[in-house]
């Protein structure tokens, strides 16, 4: 029916308003919703509403305005230069799978020629370890355990440090400089602190710590970096086989029409260069969606891509499935996706749907590496 009111696009509130007086100087009746959860953390945005018998006409204005805005973002957003990959750090917990980690560090410094920083803080599990009695008993015995923590995880991490300075020499690499660096403190606050320090173009992390308990998918170390880190990091299943990057031709980046999505793709185009991979910029949303602007959104991506990237290969395209998991999870199977990148946004609905319901049955069950963009 042309009356039926279907929802045009969803917007933050300036661009909503913006949106609508467009619309209503056009002669197109509208209205927004969710007006009062625009400061909600579970508000999805401003929704604009017309009436379908308006849609061809609502689209043309839109597309004007999408346009411009889409320009005004590659502007601001779209690196002005490639993300030089010159520091890589490599938070390493000594569980069996930290030497795992230390060989995805050393397979990408090989690329980028990039130096390398293990990091390692020791704090928080000496502490729980200590029995509480009286103070000063409590304060020795903290003291003597810190000293006896500290002695075996600078020998841990040392042997991790020559072992990649033996493998660096023994296939002649030069100009890759490996350091390491040990820490008293909370892991996940540590882990940010160095990068404050050390300024990484990529942290590679594993996805579970040696305590690791089974209420967090990812572990709370890792959960904690990615909700503070503005560093793209690599996610690694500690479960399953090694994932060797150099035989994955296809990685696919989940695209929830954010205008951060210029930057993170170009950056992804950088990095993948590198390993020949074919990027597959997908958006997921459910059958029989009312939101017609999603195919919209999805050719001004891919045209201002386009331009930006030149005839690279870079695949655009929408996914209707009802469970998005199983589309997802269909999409990397049909298409032999061996990395995921993702978006990583507070309150973003594609950030927890990937690290909450799709972890268990992607990345636990196919052991599928994660690069988290900021």
């Amino acid at each position: 029916m042309k009356d039926r009111m279907i929802t045009l696009a969803t917007y933050s509130y300036s661009r909503a308003q913006l949106l609508k007086t467009r619309l209503e100087s056009e002669g197109v009746e509208c209205y927004l919703k969710n007006l009062n959860m625009i400061q909600s953390a579970i508000g999805g945005g401003v929704k604009v509403r017309i009436k379908a018998g308006d849609l061809n006409r609502a689209l043309k204005i839109i597309e004007e305005l999408d346009l411009s805005y889409a320009q005004e973002d590659l502007d601001k957003s779209f690196p002005q230069k490639n993300l030089d990959v010159n520091r890589i750090l490599v938070p390493v917990d000594f569980s069996d799978f930290s030497p795992k980690l230390c060989d995805y560090a050393v397979g990408i410094a090989k690329k980028f020629n990039a130096d390398i920083l293990l990091f390692h803080t020791y704090f928080a599990s000496a502490i729980e370890s200590v029995p509480f009695s009286d103070s000063y008993t409590y304060n020795s015995t903290v003291v003597e355990v810190l000293s006896e923590v500290e002695k075996n995880a600078k020998a841990q991490i040392k042997e991790l440090y020559y072992d990649i300075r033996n493998r660096l020499e023994l296939d002649k690499c030069k100009g890759i400089e490996v350091d390491y660096v040990i820490s008293g403190g909370t892991a996940s606050s540590e882990i940010l602190n160095m990068c404050a320090k050390y300024k990484p173009d990529l942290m590679i992390m594993g996805s579970r710590g040696e305590t690791a308990g089974t209420t967090n998918l990812l572990g709370s170390v890792v959960s904690n970096v990615l909700e503070e880190s503005e560093v793209p990091v690599l996610i690694l299943s500690d479960q399953g086989e090694h994932v060797d990057l150099d035989s994955v031709n296809n990685i696919m980046y989940a695209t929830d029409f954010d205008k951060a999505d210029f930057k993170a793709i170009a950056n992804l185009k950088y990095i993948t260069k590198a390993y020949d991979m074919k990027i597959h910029c997908v958006h997921f949303q459910e059958k029989e969606s009312d939101d017609p602007i999603g195919e919209h959104r999805m050719q001004v991506l891919r045209k201002y891509l386009k331009r930006a990237l030149g005839d690279s290969e870079v695949s655009c395209r929408i996914i209707q499935e009802n469970e998005k998991t199983e589309g997802i999870e269909k999409y990397t199977q049909d298409h032999d996706i061996g990395l995921i990148a993702i978006l990583a946004r507070k309150h973003n609905l594609l950030q927890r749907l990937f690290i909450g319901q799709m972890s268990r049955k992607l990345f636990i069950k196919t052991h599928i590496p994660i690069l988290v963009f900021h």
